[in-house]
């Protein structure tokens, strides 16, 4: 069973019911403001193609701890949508063997240019400034996003620009994600944006009162709801938001790793094993079938909500 990477001393943090979350002590940097960084990529082709996987025997992807997406469990195993299809995935291309690699989400980046990791898949968003930072594969897991907020039995916000307009309401979002632009871009002053470490965190800073709304993937929302109880909390799709997906990310001098992985994910794609595997996990696998890099890549950022 796949393990995580123990060469550096880290030790699990047991918040609530989550399972342990380690952070990588990479230099933080939001994941959606990594453009500049494109042109300076740390390693080579050589160094990071296929081949140099296959004769080392194992790739280590960058994940964080984000069920369903992602899973640390207590001994030290991975598994989740994302790193269960990159195993399926790297078994078609000769890599057995797929180790974890944990990391805060505005940390992957940076690892994976500076060599700590193969590949990120731990459902970060394609963005077109992510696009420039690294080289994705095609649309692997798609999501909508959402809102969660504690039950008070009247109606509450039901997007950002909501949340803009109630002064008193503060916003949690996913440090490094994609939801702290979306605040923002619906404008939400940043002194109401707190960046929350991991899904535990969040619902904790709701029952407490330090956060009033905390926007995440809808996926991620329903599995906090089934643990802390759907009678205490409601989940609200965020309106004006899109359908966003994540890919695998690989260096932009990884192509060659990079296309390989495109080609074993059709695959899976065209033998139904690709379906069969989201949807064990509660992912529509239709949704990624009718997006594509070119277009995640090349879209305006999403805002959230109607342009005045």
């Amino acid at each position: 069973m796949p393990r995580l990477n123990r060469e550096r001393p880290h030790r699990a943090l047991l918040a609530g019911l989550a399972l342990a979350t380690l952070i990588v002590g990479a230099p933080a940097a939001r994941a959606d403001d990594v453009g500049s960084m494109a042109g300076s990529p740390s390693g080579s082709q050589s160094g990071r193609g296929l081949t140099t996987l296959r004769q080392r025997g194992f790739a280590r992807l960058a994940m964080s701890n984000e069920p369903p997406w992602a899973v640390i469990r207590a001994d030290g195993s991975i598994g989740g949508a994302g790193p269960d299809l990159v195993r399926a995935v790297f078994r078609r291309m000769g890599i057995d063997d797929v180790r974890g690699v944990v990391s805060s989400y505005g940390a992957m980046i940076p690892g994976l240019m500076a060599g700590r990791s193969d590949l990120i898949d731990s459902g970060m968003f394609m963005t077109p400034g992510r696009c420039m930072a690294v080289a994705y594969s095609q649309p692997d897991l798609c999501d909508r996003e959402a809102l969660i907020m504690q039950h008070k039995g009247r109606p509450g916000p039901r997007s950002y620009r909501d949340v803009a307009a109630d002064p008193n309401l503060l916003i949690g979002v996913p440090a490094g994600g994609s939801e702290e632009r979306l605040a923002l871009t619906a404008g939400v002053p940043p002194a109401r944006i707190v960046p929350v470490p991991d899904g535990p965190s969040g619902m904790i800073m709701l029952e407490t009162g330090r956060i009033q709304i905390y926007s995440l993937p809808a996926m991620s929302g329903r599995h906090l709801l089934d643990l802390w109880g759907t009678r205490r909390f409601d989940l609200i799709p965020a309106d004006g938001t899109p359908v966003m997906c994540a890919g695998a990310a690989f260096s932009r001098d990884a192509t060659d790793l990079r296309d390989a992985y495109d080609r074993a994910l059709a695959a899976l794609q065209a033998n139904g094993d690709y379906a069969r595997l989201l949807t064990r996990y509660g992912f529509d696998p239709a949704l990624s079938l009718h997006r594509t890099r070119a277009d995640l890549c090349a879209a305006p950022q999403p805002t959230a909500g109607p342009r005045p």
